[in-house]
């Protein structure tokens, strides 16, 4: 019951982010069909059956059953009857504040405003979300070599630095001389060094060692082959699952597992990465050891998904401050990544269209459940998560209303500027066969968003 219930809960949080951004996207339809002296008959928040509606001047503001999304609908569609019922071949006498009764450029707007609004709305989001204050993952300095775990990194993978002195378990103190604070500033340098040599000052057994260390160039730049590592601590487990059941808890340290003595997190990486029906753990509790059993869940390919998760030191950044350059700079960088993968989808390029395309049902569950572990972590990791994720919804229905199908936003800007170009009217008969074509392709494509998500839960569930 309780996961069912917990379930339910991040299904509810997807579901209402998910319709705030439909909202947004319709309350931007709204705005600028008024400017352009289209009249709104509905706008409601919620889809479904009216369960309470208020008139305010030309627009029935209602709300209907299910509160997830909402739609605006413009007035025209008896204008559209009417030429249909009289074959005619123009919207001849359409009423005032009619779709059909204005410029078809101000039509354009109109649908554009729509996508407009989600991009604006991203940008709004990313904005506030650079200057919420956030923690940093701020890891000891404590480095591997990775040619000490062939099973994680590959058999042939070499390591310079090992080559050059440094080991498993060394303490970075300083690099070319500036002192480092965690294994995330380190990373930043190794990758940004451009010298043939660098100097290493480290801490082994209590003693401090300097190793000049000669880099491998790549075609990515610089390479040393070392990686972190870290005293395997649990963090957090999740609940209702077989590490929980199992007795496994935060602040347990792992010393085995599978019969392997562990002194990291790479070793017990290697662990779990072995072939085990089960995992058998051995951790050290207040003094104590304990030994643990258990089958854990399987992700859709078959392998173990394990659901806890282990400690991280962390660093506050509190300097950020409300700068709109910041959201535009992330809304498009967003919006440019989700334009190449519908590309790579569209055109078959896509590796796993199942990573790339995703219907309401999985989006809502991912929401929602990246969004309670965040809140699991603390308040400001739960609503940096929501936020980052409703912007990513916000692009993509920009992005996805654009197309140009005709049920779509960008299927109706294009006649927009077809008649505006052209000085021709689309005649009514073509219209409703567009608008025809138009939701049979959406019924489509949400049908394969449907398989897609079905697709999904059958392989994690088998």
């Amino acid at each position: 019951m309780n996961t069912v219930i917990s379930l339910a809960g991040k299904y509810l949080i997807g579901l209402i982010g998910i319709g705030l951004v439909v909202i947004i996207h319709e309350l931007g339809h709204l705005f600028v069909a008024r400017l352009c002296g289209i009249s709104v008959e509905v706008f409601s928040f919620g889809m479904g059956p009216r369960i309470w509606g208020k008139q305010f001047h030309a627009t029935e503001f209602r709300i209907s059953l299910f509160p997830f999304g909402g739609y605006c609908r413009m007035k025209g569609s008896d204008d559209l009857t009417r030429a249909l019922d009289r074959n005619s071949k123009t919207f001849e006498h359409a009423e005032n504040g009619s779709l059909f009764s204005v410029h078809p450029i101000k039509r354009f707007f109109t649908y554009f405003a729509g996508p407009l609004a989600n991009i604006l709305f991203a940008i709004i989001l990313y904005t506030c979300l650079a200057a919420i204050p956030y923690s940093v993952l701020s890891t000891k300095p404590v480095i591997a070599t990775v040619n000490s775990y062939p099973a994680l990194f590959g058999a042939n993978t070499t390591s310079p630095a090992y080559f050059g002195g440094l080991r498993t378990g060394d303490t970075v103190l300083t690099f070319d001389n500036k002192e480092i604070r965690d294994w995330e500033e380190l990373e930043e340098l190794l990758e940004s060094s451009t010298q043939d040599s660098h100097s290493f000052l480290i801490e082994r057994d209590h003693t401090n060692l300097t190793f000049s260390i000669v880099p491998e160039q790549t075609e990515n730049g610089s390479r040393y082959g070392l990686s972190r590592c870290q005293i395997p601590i649990v963090g957090s487990v999740r609940p209702h699952t077989p590490e929980k059941k199992a007795g496994l808890k935060a602040g347990d340290v792992i010393i085995g597992c599978n019969g392997h003595q562990i002194a990291n997190d790479l070793d017990l990486l290697t662990a779990l990465s072995l072939e085990n029906t089960s995992t058998q753990l051995k951790v050290l509790r207040s003094g104590q050891v304990y030994e643990l059993s258990f089958e854990p869940n399987k992700d859709e390919t078959g392998k173990g998904d394990w659901s806890f998760a282990l400690a991280a030191d962390t660093r506050k950044i509190t300097d950020a401050s409300f700068d709109l350059r910041i959201g535009i700079a992330t809304t498009f960088s967003m919006t440019w990544n989700t334009i190449h993968s519908l590309y790579l989808i569209l055109t078959g390029k896509s590796a796993d269209v199942r990573q790339q395309f995703t219907g309401m049902a999985r989006a809502a569950l991912m929401i929602g459940d990246i969004t309670s572990l965040g809140l699991e972590a603390n308040t400001f990791s739960g609503i940096r998560a929501l936020l980052y994720l409703l912007g990513v919804v916000s692009i993509s229905l920009a992005i996805g209303n654009m197309l140009p199908l005709p049920a779509f936003d960008g299927g109706q800007m294009l006649i927009g500027l077809y008649e505006t170009i052209s000085k021709k009217r689309v005649q009514p008969r073509h219209y409703w066969v567009l608008q025809l074509i138009g939701f049979l392709a959406v019924i489509l494509i949400f049908g394969f968003m449907t398989y897609v998500d079905l697709h999904h839960l059958y392989l994690i569930r088998h």
